[in-house]
């Protein structure tokens, strides 16, 4: 325990990492420390057997990039080794501990409304996967900074997610 005038550790693996770490702690960790985000309720990383549906391609729109929603995408492209790269596919469905997840539905659509990455849509949440697009690569390397995002995919995952 840090003395009362210590400021808190981050979780994210951009700093020092501490125990007791789930899903909603290390996104809110990882949203907090990159971009400054104050803790959300509720996350759009979800058990893999939470009830989501299958892709398609985005509809016509457009809505502005949001941290949950790059967070979101961060963390599963690192879960995945993917390179922050536009191109690069992304699982929307991936292993981080020993648990497998998925980014619910409504964040995957906002993902693509965004421009952050395109959909490439599979028959079911598991084949699902998102293209990276420069857009995303440069929205987070100026709202993060490049140090601290190669940090943040550098980092090993924390050990208490592997609990």
């Amino acid at each position: 325990m840090g003395r009362p005038n210590e400021p808190p550790q981050p979780l994210s693996g951009v700093r020092a990492e501490v125990g007791g770490l789930r899903m909603r702690e290390y996104f809110q960790s990882v949203e907090g420390d990159l971009f400054g985000a104050a803790p959300r309720a509720s996350i759009p990383i979800k058990p893999i057997t939470f009830r989501a549906s299958a892709l398609t391609p985005a509809r016509s729109g457009s809505r502005d990039v949001t941290s949950r929603e790059a967070t979101a995408l961060l963390i599963a492209a690192k879960a995945a080794a993917a390179a922050l790269e536009p191109g690069q596919l992304v699982p929307r469905s991936f292993s981080l501990g020993e648990r497998e997840w998925v980014i619910e539905n409504g964040c995957s659509q906002d993902i693509a409304q965004s421009g952050l990455a395109d959909i490439d849509p599979g028959a079911t949440p598991r084949q699902d996967a998102f293209v990276l697009s420069a857009r995303f690569i440069q929205w987070v390397e100026r709202a993060a900074g490049p140090e601290r995002l190669r940090t943040f995919m550098a980092a090993p995952i924390p050990q208490s997610m592997h609990a």
